[in-house]
């Protein structure tokens, strides 16, 4: 073995951009969980990341720059996620055999609502409520994740072979509805009611969408 063969190869430039970039998102990612949006300064994010000032502004001009590359990728992920839940439910032909395959399909999207990573999402939500520059920074990024939901959703065979305005209500509804539910399960979860909610919700989706009321 030669000497430069048994030194470490030193990264490229964009290779060591890509690993602090890297860093600093999974940092705001987990900032914005565990203390919430007001509270994921600068100094929190580097310090989580062991990054110094300057190099978060070597790659970002503005904490907003950041945190608008952290949107994409909470999306990002959120999007996999689902898509890794329910996918088997994509190959089938033809509408699903009935209310217990929307069951599962509820489950997962009751799931990724209440993921750590979809808190960050929420959280990113609320501040852009009435942070009127991080609302117009977030608004592509949010139009782009609900399209990718929608798209993603049409992939379900009972809810593709829907009209269109009906596909978006089912989609939109049921996504919605956990979303709320998220937020009232973190201060006052029922979980007498989970299992029955998803049964419940299930079988009107079943009904209106397949008109099957097999359970």
């Amino acid at each position: 073995m030669t000497e430069a063969q048994g030194r470490p190869q030193r990264r490229t430039q964009r290779e060591r951009r890509e690993a602090t970039v890297g860093k600093l998102v999974d940092a705001t990612i987990a900032a914005i969980s565990e203390v919430g949006y007001a509270k994921a300064s600068v100094q929190e994010i580097c310090r989580r990341a062991g990054v110094s000032h300057g190099g978060l502004f070597r790659h970002f001009e503005t904490r907003l720059d950041l945190v608008v590359t952290v949107t994409e990728e909470v999306g990002r992920r959120q999007i996999a996620g689902f898509v890794a839940k329910v996918h088997p439910f994509f190959a089938q032909p033809g509408d699903p055999a009935g209310s217990e395959d929307f069951v599962e399909v509820l489950r997962a999207i009751r799931e990724a609502s209440r993921s750590p990573l979809n808190i960050v999402w929420f959280e990113l939500l609320l501040a852009a409520r009435t942070d009127d520059e991080l609302r117009a920074r977030l608004a592509p990024t949010i139009e782009a994740y609900s399209k990718d939901i929608y798209l993603t959703a049409l992939r379900i065979p009972a809810i593709a072979a829907q009209p269109d305005e009906i596909r978006q209500v089912a989609v939109f509804t049921g996504l919605h509805m956990f979303d709320g539910e998220t937020f009232v399960n973190a201060v006052y979860p029922r979980p007498d009611l989970d299992e029955k909610r998803l049964r419940f919700v299930a079988a009107f989706y079943a009904s209106t969408l397949t008109g099957r009321t097999d359970s």
